[in-house]
């Protein structure tokens, strides 16, 4: 429990799970702590956009009742989790951030979500994004900016985006884990700027459906697999321990792919490589000190391929030529980011669209041949950025937050599984995290090598 209050507010989840089935405290409980939670420290950081709090109190009810009969619930049974604003959720408002979904309330849950329901976890609420998650700092015309829970020396601060609302939720106890969204980074520089742990899986590990926006298909939404965000972007779980962060993922994972626990990773036997960057831009001293220690700490020998330094580069290509015809089929009232990108697409030759997916084959291939079994990289060049502020002074040079997240955008391209966990801090205390990235399938291999850290 946090405190000693006797909430369960800062419990991790297998805690809350084990007490909760072995009825030390009721579902009930444990969610009437985190709602109070929700109403004390929401206002101050508008991380969670819609409490489900009526929907919540049932399904905790009907849970409780279950336990007393001798059910078997699951192994989240009863933990308080949100998820980010773009992912489906039955009978709870999803707006994707934007004005043109305002209204909307699905009739049915993302898989990703229903799998979290069906393991016992208890939905709270929906958390804040920048509009469809095209943005790397949590903001919309719709709510507002989202605060970072982490303040020190009391200047306010982002807490990254695109799932920048759900790392606030975790992060300040309002819920205990929850599910985000990662297109080039959107789980793992959240997590970074917050002190969370959060894992990008293999594309494919997790259904993507349910993700706004998509290819609406009666009353579900699907993913759009001729576009670079449907093919690239995945549902991720995040948390306050590596622990909960692989129990949710194994929850999500899908039930045709092969779950290998990370206590069998041989660490000894692998080759781990570590590289201070992508590459192509800056890298602040203290976040490079803090990846440099961490790749001393697991042996690592330096990454010396060139895979690495052209994938943001090949993601940002492919980014400019979507068109973007899933949000725009969706109405024309939006907030100026989403307005400019739509303004900005245009037509393109499909044979030019052919060869940069051929390319994107290559350097996947190239990057396996390089990296070894493992590549440990930073998240962002810079910290957690203080709030409204946009543009970054690294090295003299001014970044952009999507040039601050090229490690994270040169590994999305890729596919490939990537876990954060924090490994120091900056001098004026903010988080730094670092990406464990792994071969594809083998998430188990990067949590492994995370809780080394």
């Amino acid at each position: 429990m946090w405190g000693n209050d006797g909430s369960w507010v800062g419990s991790d989840a297998q805690t809350i799970a084990r007490a909760v089935t072995n009825r030390e405290v009721s579902a009930s409980q444990v969610l009437d702590d985190h709602l109070a939670h929700i109403k004390a420290r929401n206002p101050e950081l508008n991380a969670v956009v819609t409490v489900a709090e009526d929907q919540a109190i049932r399904a905790a009810d009907d849970l409780d009742i279950r336990i007393g009969r001798g059910e078997d619930v699951g192994p989240l049974a009863g933990v308080p989790f949100t998820v980010k604003d773009l992912i489906a959720t039955a009978g709870v408002r999803t707006t994707g951030g934007s004005r043109a979904l305002e209204h909307n309330v699905p009739s049915v849950d993302a898989p990703a979500v229903a799998a979290m329901r069906a393991a016992g976890a208890i939905l709270v609420g929906k958390t804040n994004t920048p509009e469809f998650g095209a943005s790397g700092l949590t903001h919309n015309d719709l709510f507002g900016y989202t605060v970072n829970p982490l303040r020190p020396g009391g200047v306010p601060r982002s807490p990254g985006g695109s799932s920048g609302g759900e790392a606030a939720a975790i992060a300040s106890g309002m819920s205990v884990v929850g599910l985000g969204t990662d297109f080039g980074g959107s789980v793992r520089w959240p997590a970074h700027c917050t002190g969370l742990r959060s894992v990008r899986p293999t594309i494919g590990r997790v259904n993507p459906d349910g993700q706004y926006p998509g290819v609406p298909s009666g009353d579900h939404v699907l993913t759009n697999p001729a576009t670079m965000h449907g093919t690239l972007q995945t549902i991720g779980p995040m948390a306050r321990t590596l622990d909960d962060a692989a129990l949710v993922l194994r929850v999500l994972s899908s039930r045709q792919y092969r779950w290998t626990d990370p206590a069998s990773v041989d660490l000894p036997r692998l080759d781990i490589t570590w590289a201070p960057g992508d590459g192509t831009v800056p890298v602040g001293e203290e976040i490079a000190a803090a990846v440099a220690g961490a790749a001393g700490r697991l042996d690592a020998r330096p990454y010396e391929g060139g895979a690495l330094s052209q994938g943001n580069d090949l993601f940002g290509t492919l980014r400019a030529v979507e068109t973007h015809t899933d949000i725009t089929e969706l109405g024309t009232d939006f907030g100026t980011n989403i307005a400019t990108m739509l303004a900005d697409a245009r037509d393109v030759d499909r044979r030019l669209v052919e060869r940069l997916w051929a390319q994107r084959a290559e350097l996947v291939h190239r990057l396996l041949g390089e990296m070894g079994d493992v590549l440990v990289l930073p998240v962002a060049s810079i910290p957690a950025p203080p709030l409204g502020v946009e543009l970054f002074d690294v090295g003299g040079q001014s970044l952009t937050w999507a040039q601050a997240l090229a490690s994270c955008r040169a590994i999305s391209v890729t596919g490939l599984p990537s876990v954060v966990v924090p490994v120091g801090s900056t001098r004026s205390g903010l988080p730094i995290g670092v990406q464990v990235v792994a071969r594809p399938w083998c998430e188990h291999v990067a949590l492994a090598v995370a809780a080394r850290l």
